[in-house]
């Protein structure tokens, strides 16, 4: 009957659009350019794979007995080229050689069984076993996930040490969703795009003040407004010609999202931030499947996950060498943001903090603490 009921809704969500937190379709990186340049060099290269990386077929260690086989069902936004993508068809690929067979996963790309806006929820009706989809659009019914969306309150590039440090939290929270974090890609840093009209580097809160951004999220929004900005929420579909048209100024989001999405082909005057990353979203798994799982199968998952990293890693710097040829292709160029004018947006949004934990509730202020506890060049 579960089955049944998610392909009924694939059907039915094939026509939603999606709404973009800022990842896009293209990789994010969590490297730090050298500031204050125009042209941010190439991100560094990744670890160096070892006998379980993708491709090599190897199946380490033994699992012991793994049960009865498992089919699940995995839906997210993305195309089998978006570095997520890929890294999700490995994911799946591996789940199933490690096992022998004994654990087969269902890929629904594209949007086909859930948006990014939905997906949590249908993980936790369990009409999808695993998804991908954006917290930001879960805010509204959520509260606790707010404090991720807030500039300055985690430094993106400490975002392997941050996640390490909010795992717990996050755990808790998912929990009271029934389901479980997988993994957490890295969703490209934060950057400003501005049109024609407003070209210029952006160095502090007031070389935005008085344009008109697009977000991707109610906090992200404030974040916009406590810059002397006005947040505006356009579609993806609609935005390049909202930019030709002056409708909207700019935006701040994942330089991912304005690649995906070409927006540097009409706003090619890209600002390199360190102050986040576009969003979070998570892989999860519905709870009470996972639990249903036996201790082999749980571990031929999560060691898929690792797997799956190697395969982000690559794709992120690609994508990331592939954005700087696009923009100055474009016409344009990427200025990159130094510390201390990091630090000025950090400044401005920092009251934001104390409003959230006012509307974040016990657990999200227990989120507010841990991500205030990990390494930041900015506190």
């Amino acid at each position: 009957m579960k089955k049944a009921m998610a392909l009924i809704l694939a059907a039915v969500l094939m026509c939603g659009l999606l709404a973009g937190c800022g990842g896009g379709g293209q990789a994010g990186t969590s490297s730090t350019p050298p500031a204050g340049t125009a042209s941010p060099p190439a991100t560094p290269d990744s670890a160096a794979p070892d006998s379980t990386t993708p491709g090599s077929g190897a199946v380490p260690g033994d699992f012991g007995d793994l049960g009865e086989p498992v089919s699940l069902t995995l839906g997210h936004l993305y195309t089998t080229t978006d570095y997520r993508g890929a890294a999700l068809e490995v994911f799946a690929a591996r789940c199933a050689e490690l096992s022998g067979g004994n654990i087969t996963i269902t890929l629904f790309p594209s949007q086909t069984l859930t948006t990014s806006q939905d997906a949590m929820k249908s993980v936790a009706a369990g009409i999808a076993d695993m998804a991908v989809g954006s917290m930001s659009f879960n805010v509204s019914e959520v509260p606790a996930l707010l404090p991720l969306d807030i500039t300055g309150i985690y430094d993106p590039a400490y975002f392997d040490e941050t996640i390490e440090i909010i795992m717990p939290v996050l755990d808790e929270i998912l929990a009271t969703q029934n389901q479980k974090g997988l993994w957490y890609p890295d969703e490209t840093n934060m950057v400003f795009y501005l049109n024609e009209k407003n070209a210029r580097e952006v160095h502090a809160p007031s070389d935005v003040a008085g344009l008109r951004l697009r977000d991707h999220g109610m906090w992200i929004g404030k974040s916009i407004s406590s810059f002397g900005a006005s947040p505006m929420t356009v579609m993806p579909a609609d935005l390049t010609v909202a930019l030709e048209r002056g409708t909207v100024d700019g935006g701040y989001t994942g330089w991912g999202f304005a690649q995906t999405y070409r927006c540097h082909e009409v706003a090619p005057h890209i600002s390199y931030t360190e102050l986040a990353k576009s969003c979070f979203s998570p892989l999860t798994i519905n709870l009470d499947v996972w639990n249903g799982l036996t201790e082999g199968q749980q571990a031929i998952i999560l060691q898929a996950v690792e797997e799956m990293k190697v395969v982000e890693r690559e794709e992120l710097e690609k994508s990331w060498e592939a954005f700087q040829q696009e923009v100055t292709g474009a016409g344009g160029s990427i200025y990159v943001l130094t510390q201390e004018e990091n630090q000025a947006f950090v400044d401005a949004a920092a009251p934001l903090i104390e409003e959230a934990r006012g509307a974040a509730g016990e657990l999200g202020n227990k989120l507010i603490d841990a991500l205030l506890s990990a390494p930041s060049n900015y506190r």
